[in-house]
This record gives C-alpha cells, sequence and structure tokens, in this order.
C-alpha cells in the first residue's frame, strides 16, 4: 500500500495550528482542491467527514472518520465510503523549541485494482503529494 508523507514547518504555536487543522469547514475556502466538506457526525474526539476533493482533474468523494487525540495534538483518519480500496493516515503537530510548530501529513492508500495498481499506484501517489503538500502551505498562511 503506497505511502504519502509529507511536513511543514509553521511559524505559529501549537495551539494555533490546533485550531486552523481542526477547522475543517474552513478548508474549502483555504484550500483551492477541497471543492467541499461536510461534517457528518461530531462526538466525543470524533467526527464523520464527507470529501468532494479534485485531484488532478478527478472528482473524488468520500467519507471518513476522524479520531481526534488533542492531548497528542494528533488526527487519525480513515474511509468509511469512497471511490478508494483504502485511504487512511494522520495528522501529527509538533510544538519546536521556538514556538514554531512542525505539521506532519500521512496518507497510505489502495486504488483497489490489482491489475492497474502498478501503473496507477504512481500517478495517485504524485497527486495526493501535491494536494497534501498544499493543504499544509495553505495553513501557513
Amino acid at each position: 500500500m503506497p505511502l504519502v508523507e509529507v511536513a511543514e514547518t509553521i511559524a505559529a504555536p501549537v495551539q494555533r495550528v490546533w485550531e486552523v487543522v481542526n477547522d475543517v469547514e474552513s478548508y474549502p475556502r483555504l484550500m483551492g482542491h477541497v471543492l467541499s466538506l461536510r461534517i457528518v457526525e461530531r462526538g466525543e474526539n470524533y467526527r464523520l467527514l464527507e470529501w468532494e476533493v479534485e485531484l488532478k482533474g478527478c472528482l473524488m468523494r468520500w467519507i471518513e472518520r476522524e479520531d481526534l487525540q488533542p492531548d497528542r495534538y494528533r488526527i487519525e483518519y480513515r474511509q468509511l465510503e469512497g471511490e478508494l480500496a483504502e485511504f487512511e493516515g494522520f495528522w501529527q503537530l509538533e510544538p519546536l523549541a521556538d514556538s514554531t510548530t512542525r505539521v506532519v501529513l500521512s496518507v497510505r492508500f489502495e486504488i483497489g485494482i490489482p491489475m492497474l495498481s502498478q501503473m496507477l499506484n504512481p500517478v495517485a501517489e504524485r497527486a495526493i503529494r501535491d494536494n497534501s503538500r498544499a493543504m499544509l502551505q495553505s495553513l501557513a498562511t
């Protein structure tokens, strides 16, 4: 299963970055490739999100569960419904000594078409890496 991991250092304290990362309803405004994002359900330290994202000209839709770990500045997510066979990962925020924050976004995915995986996985990996990096850079602004 391919793994994409990107990291960015943001010039803000971890608590402020945590608030921005958790404000998922602002993602469509901040991130051009996120067309819509809707909170379907919210509970204690979890939420279900419905995503619609443009990934290199392809429209992707899915529902994911996010498990929030505010004491660790971590969000773990996994697709419940969607077009990929598997889609999961995490956001991890790390406070740095100079009041900056290192943000890591990790994505594991499986296309789910064994005969096409060798051809499609590198293309999907590149697109997911580009979109993930764009997401992190939009948080820095």
